[in-house]
């Protein structure tokens, strides 16, 4: 091997051409961390003083594979010493890395004793701004330290790409003063440490899983590379900005954070091994733990967390916007009004939690698209996942919620969770409309598979129909409703109620029957269903709906009702004049013509001339209207025949007029958007 102090003395004991000048030529060495090929060096004394000047034709850094080509050495005063040469005024040029060819003032000294050359380069123009480099280079290896104010982090970027294809795919802004220290030798593995101040900082890769925006702080990094892997600690306190890294966005704007990793470990900078890291945002965020990443360099490839993480006391808020957020994207958990605080343990594979056991405080979870909403929840949620570990019961308290504008009172619940299941431990009573919902049993299991399973008891116990109608935008119906599920099972993604659901409205009584639902989890749920009316107060049902008045009592069957994705597809309803009716039967202007435009029939134009324009109110008969829907269009028909068409209504005594139906076929569709304008309109409510 060639030592420092082999080189320095070949170039020094070099014969004389002349009295005045000394001269000599080395064709190559080469050392562990270096190899230096074609050297001249030239020593002259002149007035006096001692002028040296080497020339290397490339030094390359065995290390980083970097050459540094055409390298000229001038030293303006040279003081050789029985322990030491000096140079105090050296002139360096050279073509560096990243960086181009510049001469750079500095000072260089070799002592004997130690073979140890010590040099200071001052003014090396780099990124924008000019950096300052200081070190030594002996036997043992290469010790340089670094500075330089306000250097522009695209440029250092750029000069990054230069030594590793690690950075390739980066760009970014702003500005860094950095100060810093590199270490490499035989005996020991590479060491860099950095320390910088950030200004306005961006970076962001080509992926886009990993992105910052205007960080404000500082950062101090100590890496050590070995031939295989790279291992580094890094800190870093900034307090503006945000940040992005795949699946986690944080802003610091109103909140300043400070981020610990300690001892990463990566051998491809695609997959880290992070064994401690913490991360803390004033009192929004304090969470500590172990992680591994997975960032691949294909883009076809997903990224990965995989972690265990502890919560110190820390804001939802914080948690749902910095980590939770965007994993729950594209589901009615994925924009959330949040707050409250929580506490606890997290586990996290593949990106997807393993296990949660978490004390809650006050907690608020509204949905932007006014879902549902909890508020005031508090307790403890045990879920123990994949894990074996065994888990105690989880028992919350509520203030209040909301579902889809329904109101709902407080309430406690305890369950035992499992990894796919959920039971309730006590019989659970959730106020609302005026009543209550009581789940005397539920049980979930595999709940997200194919294979889920479950069972529910229920009982309704009588609701206001004016709230339940109000909250979700429908005219206020009057009565109550109530019912019983006594054996509702959930079994290979088919939800099915073993009795019936009956209802008490408008005087009358209405009842579900045969309700199934498929896949009531999935995007696209199939409902079927039957439903009963019986003896339904007319005049109370049309003042409702602001549908003209009607007297009489109205009964109907709807049989084989399907439903996908909540839209009707198929059924056959029919409602008609019960035959047992005697109460008084009357129908005004109003009714007649909107009876009429619903199946293109005659009677409006009627009422528009001659002796019946003089008329308010007419009797009539009886009333049917059916429609067997299929394939998006309805069979129409009614009470009976009347020549080519269909009553609707068939009147009766003084004067007299029938509603006649003339469509046979009637788009589905289009009879939804008649009705809807038709009850446009706002009602009082009728009791």
């Amino acid at each position: 091997m060639f030592t420092i102090s082999a080189l320095i003395v070949s170039l020094l004991a070099v014969p004389a051409v002349d009295s005045n000048r000394l001269q000599g030529s080395i064709e190559s060495a080469h050392s562990d961390q270096f190899r230096i090929q074609g050297i001249q060096s030239s020593i002259e004394l002149s007035d006096g003083a001692l002028r040296g000047e080497i020339h290397i034709d490339a030094l390359i850094l065995i290390a980083s594979g970097q050459t540094f080509e055409d390298i000229s050495v001038a030293c303006g005063s040279f003081r050789p010493t029985n322990v030491a040469y000096y140079c105090n005024d050296a002139r360096i040029t050279a073509t560096f890395p990243g960086v181009g060819r510049q001469t750079v003032s500095g000072t260089f000294s070799y002592s004997r004793a130690t073979a140890t050359a010590r040099f200071l380069l001052l003014d090396l123009q780099a990124a924008g701004s000019t950096l300052r480099l200081s070190g030594t280079v002996n036997d043992a290896g290469l010790d340089i330290s670094f500075s330089g104010n306000a250097l522009h982090v695209d440029a250092l970027i750029g000069l990054a790409q230069d030594f590793s294809e690690v950075f390739d795919d980066y760009s970014g802004g702003g500005l860094a003063t950095i100060k810093g220290r590199l270490r490499s030798g035989t005996s020991r593995p590479t060491t860099l440490d950095i320390t910088s101040t950030l200004e306005s900082l961006s970076v962001a890769n080509d992926k886009g899983t990993i992105a910052a925006e205007n960080i404000q702080g500082d950062i101090d990094l100590a890496v050590t590379l070995t031939a295989d892997t790279t291992r580094f600690t890094l800190q870093l306190n900034t307090h503006q900005g945000e940040a992005y890294l795949e699946p986690v966005y944080a802003s610091f704007g109103e909140h300043a954070l400070s981020l610990f990793a300690e001892d990463v470990l990566t051998s491809d900078f695609s997959r880290y091994d992070i064994p401690l890291f913490r991360i803390q945002q004033d009192s929004v965020l304090d969470m500590s733990g172990d992680a591994r990443l997975f960032m691949p360099k294909d883009e076809q490839q997903p990224g990965s967390v995989t972690a265990n993480i502890h919560l110190a006391d820390t804001s939802v808020t914080g948690l749902y916007t910095s980590f939770v957020q965007v994993l729950l994207a594209g589901t009615i958990f994925g924009d959330l009004e949040t707050d409250g605080r929580v506490s606890g343990q997290v586990r996290i594979e593949n990106n997807l939690p393993t296990l949660a056991r978490l004390r809650l405080d006050e907690v608020i979870l509204d949905d932007a698209g006014r879902r549902f909403s909890i508020y005031g929840l508090n307790g403890i949620v045990d879920w123990p996942g994949t894990a074996q570990d065994p888990v105690g019961p989880s028992e919350l308290h509520w203030d209040s919620a909301m579902v889809y504008n329904i109101i709902i009172g407080g309430g406690d619940v305890g369950l035992r969770l499992g990894p796919a299941d959920v039971e309730l431990l006590a019989p659970l009573r959730i106020p609302l409309a005026g009543g209550a919902l009581r789940l005397n049993q539920l049980a979930l299991h595999d709940y997200g598979s194919e294979t889920a399973t479950g069972i529910l008891d229920a009982e309704l116990e009588p609701v206001q129909l004016s709230q339940l109608t109000g909250a979700i935008g429908w005219p206020p119906f009057s009565g109550r409703l109530s019912g019983r599920l006594p054996s509702l099972t959930l079994s290979e993604e088919t939800m099915m109620v073993g009795g019936s659901l009956t209802a008490s409205a408008f005087d009358g009584g209405i009842e579900v029957s045969n309700l199934r639902i498929e896949r009531p989890f999935g995007r696209v749920p199939r409902l079927y269903a039957d439903l009963r009316l019986r003896q339904l107060d007319l005049e109370r049902l049309t003042n409702v709906f602001s549908f003209g008045l009607i007297q009489g009592r109205l009964s109907g069957d709807v049989t084989g009702l399907e439903m996908i994705g909540w839209r009707t597809t198929a059924m056959d309803m029919h409602f008609y004049t019960p035959p047992d009716d005697r109460s008084r039967r009357r129908i005004s202007q109003r009714a007649v013509e909107n009876l009429a435009s619903v199946g293109g029939g005659g009677a409006g134009a009627m009422l528009s001339s001659g002796l019946m324009q003089f008329f308010e109110v007419f009797s009539y008969d009886r009333i049917g209207l059916r429609c067997i829907l299929r394939d998006g269009s309805c069979a129409m028909s009614g009470a009976g025949a009347s020549g080519d068409g269909y009553y609707i209504v068939k009147g009766s005594g003084l004067p007299r007029i029938d509603v006649v139906g003339f469509k046979k076929q009637v788009s589905w569709s289009r009879l939804v958007r008649q009705l809807t304008e038709i009850t446009r309109s706002n009602a009082p409510t009728v009791e």
